[in-house]
This record gives structure tokens, C-alpha cells and sequence, in this order.
């Protein structure tokens, strides 16, 4: 009996290994992505469903895909805007 656990100890570490190689490699040959885990929110126990399906609902994919381009763009000015306040600031306190 204990082989049999053995034996399936060691099948879930190869998985969980064999899953973080795939993921690097695939980092590293193609497009960054991310994996959310997202529960389902509290008070909608009635609506399990439908959260479910939301995995494979292109539509919200591609809203969700909006979002964070929405959220990217949003921080790559907040950072322009920091950088040229630093850029100007430092050229001011040169002239004077």
C-alpha cells in the first residue's frame, strides 16, 4: 500500500514540476501572460453558474482584455508624467 502513495506522491510532484516548466517555457518563447484566480464574490452563492461559465465567455474575456489595456495605458502615462515632472525639475535646478 504505501508504494501504491509513493507512487502517486511522486506523480503529483512531476505534474506540478512538469506544469512550472511548460509555463516558463512558454514565457519565454511566446507572450507574457497571466493566471488569475478569482473566487466567486461573497452574497453571490446563487449565481455559481454562471460565475463558472464566465471562464469560457469570449465576451467578458475581451472586456477583461480591455480592462487591462485600460490599466496599462493608465500607468504607462502615470509614469511619462512622473519621468518628465523628474526631467524638468532636474533641468530647472541646473539653470539656476
Amino acid at each position: 500500500m504505501w508504494k501504491i502513495r509513493k507512487w502517486f506522491e511522486r506523480k503529483s510532484v512531476s505534474k506540478k514540476e512538469y506544469e512550472e516548466e511548460k509555463r516558463e517555457f512558454e514565457m519565454a518563447i511566446g507572450r507574457p501572460f497571466i493566471t488569475l484566480k478569482i473566487e466567486l464574490p461573497e452574497g453571490f452563492d446563487d449565481q455559481r453558474n454562471p460565475f463558472l461559465k464566465l471562464e469560457y465567455d469570449e465576451e467578458f474575456i475581451d472586456e477583461v482584455k480591455d480592462l487591462i489595456k485600460k490599466n496599462l495605458l493608465f500607468k504607462r502615462e502615470t509614469a511619462e508624467i512622473i519621468t518628465s515632472d523628474d526631467e524638468s525639475s532636474e533641468n530647472t535646478a541646473k539653470e539656476q
